[in-house]
């Protein structure tokens, strides 16, 4: 079996191959976990010069496809386009629902027993003509990967569509908990080796990592805390974040708050290589979620025995075994998440932080998200196979 995984991005701040590749960190886990089962993966990408590159047994295609001649050449990425074609996949998997008309195309070149996947990765799902429109250019796919089949049906409402919703994480972390502390069962003691790194102290300590705005709701969980930390005297939360939408309401609302403003730690950016540490840190994980494609940050804290405390949402219901890992509460309501809090932690901290470990590695973990996929590609060529 040949896939080819594709991707229609094209991000003209990257300076190197290596950079990308970098940044698209999910794909390459992912390719390298298939490769081990022994399928054979080709990754083509869009860059703004050519080159081909093989690692660890994955082959790179890099196009540059005319973009700085045209700037409108995204919309029609031809060279790209032919290539995919020229290296006859019997699996195309496509990243993104927006990219429909792209998608069109691409059916275009294959041939008919040539299977099409598109996984999706979150964002909000249009409306009126745009939703139908994108609808109808991605019904070219004989599958669409979401992270659980409740969110393939919050897309696609018509029933003919839905049967061909698989179930499919998004995506891993290369977060290596396991070779950092070495012993998984000494919790406590190995949390304070980055107690002077990070300079995080208090217990529980709580950690956000999440953009700051109204998707992922942090003036709802700074109500919360507000309730929390009045019984919970020695906890402590720190906010990682990178979008700023909310930035000055957050920092209004925790100086305004006696409450808040001593034991609110607003962090700021932290360099993803450097995030393994805090989530080791930390106790527990929290988020607002109302929505979210699945998770990563949520997937790097389970990686790191970091206990999640978020919403009850699809992806994050899946993602804590059901509400089994941490607890669940309902988005927007801070009592909802005061009460969780108060749920959790009453559970064994190190039967907890394991539980997590353990759940990550045999559900979330690259080669757990290529053993399911797999068997969704196999089932996927017989099915095609027979119908042509």
């Amino acid at each position: 079996m040949r896939i080819v995984d594709v991707n229609f991005i094209f991000d003209e701040n990257l300076a190197t191959h290596e950079e990308q590749l970098k940044q698209h960190y999910t794909v390459v886990g992912w390719a390298e976990a298939l490769q081990r089962k022994g399928v054979e993966v080709i990754a083509i990408k869009r860059f703004k010069s050519d080159r081909k590159l093989q690692l660890n047994g994955v082959l790179y295609y890099f196009i540059k496809d005319g973009f700085h001649e045209h700037p409108k050449a995204w919309q029609f990425p031809l060279r790209l386009l032919k290539t995919v074609s020229s290296v006859e996949p019997d699996i195309v998997h496509l990243h993104g629902l927006f990219f429909s008309m792209q998608t069109f195309l691409l059916r275009l070149f294959l041939k008919k027993k040539t299977v099409i996947v598109i996984q999706h990765h979150g964002g909000p799902i249009p409306k009126g003509i745009r939703k139908s429109i994108h609808d109808l250019f991605n019904s070219v796919a004989n599958a669409f990967f979401f992270t659980t089949i409740e969110q393939g049906k919050q897309w696609f409402e018509p029933k003919k569509t839905t049967v061909k919703i698989l179930p499919v994480m998004e995506g891993a972390t290369f977060f290596d908990y396991d070779n950092r502390l070495q012993n998984r069962d000494g919790c406590h003691q190995d949390k304070e080796i980055y107690r002077d790194k990070t300079g995080m102290k208090g217990g529980p300590v709580f950690l956000w990592v999440g953009r700051l705005d109204k998707n992922k709701d942090p003036l709802t969980v700074l109500s919360a805390f507000q309730i929390l930390f009045n019984s919970c005297k020695n906890a402590r939360l720190y906010m990682v974040y990178t979008g700023e939408q909310l930035l000055g309401d957050v920092k209004k609302k925790i100086s305004d708050s006696d409450v808040l403003k001593d034991r609110v730690k607003l962090l700021g950016k932290i360099p993803h290589e450097e995030m393994d540490a805090y989530y080791c840190r930390a106790d527990y994980f929290v988020l607002g979620s109302h929505y979210e494609g699945s998770g990563y940050a949520l997937s790097e804290a389970l990686r790191c025995g970091c206990i999640p405390i978020v919403t009850d949402i699809p992806s994050f219901r899946m993602m804590t075994n059901g509400g089994q890992l941490g607890a669940l509460w309902e988005a927007g309501y801070p009592n909802s998440f005061v009460e969780a809090v108060n749920f959790v932690l009453c559970k064994s901290l190190d039967d907890e932080r394991k539980a997590c470990i353990d759940f990550f590695d045999k559900n979330l973990s690259f080669d757990a998200i290529a053993e399911i996929a797999l068997a969704h590609y196999n089932n996927l060529l017989v099915s095609v196979r027979k119908s042509n």
